[in-house]
């Protein structure tokens, strides 16, 4: 069980699949419905500390959603906690690293080239795909989102993060989901974007954030990736398939998500093919 070093501000990103002792959770009304299916590479157990759930289970395979499409040289990746499984996708083959949180649950998970590091959270990479799946409380979901979308610090809720740097590029995806904001994120090479760990080094960052208005649930994906590891398709399969499987599509009706995915790929294309 790692401790809370470095930065709690999380996000709620209940990614791909929750399982259950039952198996898998029928998917909400606005989830996507599946296009196949591709093999689940299960990222190593963290000890969670005694009086919690055993860890979720990791099926073979998981669902791909319609509108997602997960490169060859890419996996999807089950991050285990108590009680349940969230899934990523990041190019495979690459280190697959749990953070738990025991005091407040909050839930996250890296994907990184090279060994494992002692502390994930704390790290600086150069290529690497984080997502918060929970935030570990009802500020921490504020926080994690109002510093790039100012919206969900509004009244009644007091944002405790900074304010965004001016050479972001902050897109809105379009939904018309009451309260619900989803904002795309790209920053560029060497600029260390303080409401974005993963930001700072030699690549773009692309995110997306995701918040249900008033308190929550918020969530984020962040894809970092070298020109090497392809990363349009890549990163565009990270974030559609978190916002496809997560809590947000709850909210959205098909259609809807449908044209929220279009979106959110013209942004991440746009923003990473530029000179």
């Amino acid at each position: 069980m790692r401790g809370a070093s470095g930065s709690r501000r999380a996000g709620v990103l209940a990614a791909a699949v929750l399982l259950a002792a039952g198996g898998l959770l029928a998917p909400g009304a606005g989830t996507a419905s599946a296009a196949g299916s591709v093999p689940v590479r299960a990222c190593p157990a963290e000890a969670t500390g005694p009086g919690l759930p055993p860890l979720g289970a990791v099926p073979a395979s998981a669902p791909v959603p319609n509108g997602v499409d997960v490169p060859a040289t890419a996996a999807v990746y089950a991050a285990r906690y108590p009680g349940e499984t969230h899934f990523l996708v990041a190019p495979g083959a690459w280190t697959c690293e749990v953070v738990f949180f025991a005091a407040d649950g909050g839930e996250q998970a890296f994907v990184h080239p090279g060994a494992p590091v002692a502390a994930p959270v704390d790290a600086r990479f150069d290529a690497v795909v984080r997502a918060v799946f929970v935030s570990g409380g009802a500020q921490t979901n504020v926080d994690l989102v109002c510093g790039l979308a100012p919206r969900a610090g509004a009244s009644p809720n007091t944002c405790n993060a900074p304010a965004r740097l001016p050479v972001d590029r902050v897109h809105a995806v379009p939904t018309r989901a009451p309260g619900l904001l989803l904002t795309a994120v790209g920053v560029p090479a060497n600029t260390r974007e303080p409401n974005l760990r993963t930001s700072g080094g030699p690549n773009r960052t692309v995110a997306l954030l995701t918040f249900q208005s008033p308190g929550g649930p918020a969530q984020e994906i962040s894809c970092t990736l070298p020109a090497s590891a392809a990363p349009v398709r890549t990163c565009q399969a990270a974030l559609g398939h978190f916002l496809a499987t997560g809590a947000a599509a709850e909210q959205l009706t098909r259609a809807d998500l449908a044209a929220a995915l279009s979106d959110l790929d013209a942004f991440v294309a746009a923003y990473l093919n530029q000179p």
